[in-house]
């Protein structure tokens, strides 16, 4: 069995720098707070630090510069789960491991790619070059897996006829047996594969059981380990950028109301029954939040779904302020799943109609406008009345859910020119091409919140200008500028 390992070495790492561009060159360790001592899990500083079981406190020992950044295993999942459907796209065989590690069963696929050395550029081209791959070709995955290993950066390495004397030279760690057969390999001077080779075999079965002879087997080149492809599982995902920071439940059950609207009116799922959701959301100074959701019945429209989900959130919420939601929906089946009602609701029928005329008005201004699908009509959710800061106390969601419009805050601060007076206080606004004199200042308030993930520190003003408007103006003082506020 022909066998291409794709490799990608530091993969954590790398998914790090690329959502954070400012961490390049900067020593980096990746921390897993799941266990009873954080343990660096990855790290751009070199092998010496991440030996298997390394604490923090001993990685930032060798390393007291290093940036802490907290593992994200969800984000670097999808992103491999990227890598894994770019090559599904040259294999239909392709199986993951750990992440940055796949095999691709690459048997009778030569002449399709004009030749064994196309098809391997072609696995190389289509991983991202960011992600520095390298590809190994062997008859076995465990031989090909060390040809990538072998390889250097976007290059490739075949495995020769000899494959114990390709494999002789590397370390006995290699091997996937347990640390404590890899331990008393190197107790009993067997550091190299080649070392193992030369063995008998019957002295290693006797010695360590069925993982003697698999050392042994692997050493010799011989892997007839099955090639398990992936499942294709069917999945439709929505997800959505919160308009600021919160630990609003209301807001979050916006989100989620917001992205089951528009997965269920997706077309390749009409008429068809949802088994679980998942939802995942980026969170302030904290690991990534994640909830699976089982229905018992399957689950057809978005109003169901919703029910069982906020049921499940306002018993389990997220405990810190939320950034952005991801929202899968899977396990589809054509099977009937319990019904909201017999009958439509007024209300479910007004809505209905409300959706109707967004469309027309959507028709009517793309006649005027390259852009289409955007959201006209939106519905305002209070999400957190009590907040000192208007724009945070409620939102717009889009009405039409088959729209691309987000959710948005209702009453969004825009710039404007003040001049001040001695005091820094508004003494002129500028609207439009003119200045218009403020006349009374009739309320002046501040705070700051500054424990937020993006601090607010404003002082407000509600002015009476000398036209007659009465507006609100802040000065943000973190920026140190002005804004006016909606009424």
């Amino acid at each position: 069995m022909k066998v291409a390992c794709a490799l990608i070495s530091h993969f954590r790492v790398k998914a790090e720098l690329k959502r954070e561009p400012h961490l390049e060159g900067l020593p980096v360790i990746i921390v897993d707070r799941d266990h009873t001592r954080p343990l660096a899990i990855d790290s751009s500083i070199g092998s010496s630090v991440m030996v298997p079981g390394t604490t923090l406190e001993q990685a930032l020992a060798l390393r007291p510069d290093a940036v802490v950044v907290e593992a994200d295993e969800p984000h670097y999942r999808r992103v491999f789960r990227q890598v894994l459907n770019s090559l599904l796209g040259v294999s239909d065989r392709v199986e993951d491991s750990d992440l940055g590690t796949a095999w691709v069963g690459i048997d009778g696929l030569e002449q399709m790619y004009g030749g064994e050395a196309r098809l391997v550029a072609t696995l190389l081209n289509v991983i991202p070059r960011w992600l520095n791959p390298r590809i190994g070709v062997g008859q076995g995955k465990f031989p090909a897996l060390v040809a990538a290993r072998s390889s250097g950066p976007l290059g490739a390495t075949r495995v020769p006829a000899d494959p114990a004397a390709f494999l002789a030279p590397h370390p006995v760690d290699l091997l996937p047996v347990s640390s404590g057969t890899r331990e008393s390999l190197h107790r009993f001077g067997l550091h190299t594969l080649g070392q193992i080779a030369a063995m008998p075999c019957s002295m290693l079965v006797d010695r360590f059981g069925h993982e003697g002879w698999r050392a042994w087997s692997l050493s010799n080149g011989n892997d007839d380990t099955p090639l398990v492809p992936l499942r294709q599982e069917e999945a439709v995902v929505e997800r959505t950028s919160l308009p600021f920071s919160s630990t609003s439940l209301e807001l979050l059950l916006v989100a989620v109301d917001t992205l089951l609207r528009r997965a269920y009116a997706r077309p390749e799922i009409r008429g068809r029954y949802a088994g679980k959701v998942n939802l995942e959301c980026t969170v302030f100074r904290a690991a990534p939040w994640q909830k699976s959701i089982a229905f018992q019945e399957g689950v057809n429209r978005w109003e169901r779904a919703s029910f069982i989900v906020r049921s499940r959130l306002e018993a389990e919420p997220p405990e810190a302020p939320v950034d952005d939601l991801t929202l899968t929906l899977a396990d589809f089946t054509g099977e009937s799943g319990a019904q909201l009602g017999m009958l439509p609701e007024l209300r479910e029928t007004r809505q209905q109609q409300l959706v109707e005329v967004e469309r027309r008005l959507q028709t009517r201004n793309s006649r005027n406008s390259r852009e289409s699908g955007a959201s006209t009509l939106y519905r305002v959710v209070n999400v957190a009345p009590w907040h000192p800061a208007p724009e945070m106390r409620a939102v717009q969601a889009p009405l039409d859910q088959a729209g691309t419009g987000g959710i948005r805050p209702l009453l969004a601060p825009v710039p404007v020119l003040v001049r001040e007076n001695s005091d820094h206080q508004p003494a002129a606004v500028r609207q439009g091409s003119r200045w218009r004199r403020v006349d009374r200042i009739a309320e002046r308030w501040s705070f700051d919140l500054w424990w937020l993930p993006k601090p607010l520190t404003r002082t407000y003003y509600r002015v009476d200008r000398e036209d007659g408007r009465q507006v609100v103006l802040f000065r943000d003082q973190r920026e140190d500028r002005w804004y006016q506020q909606g009424n």
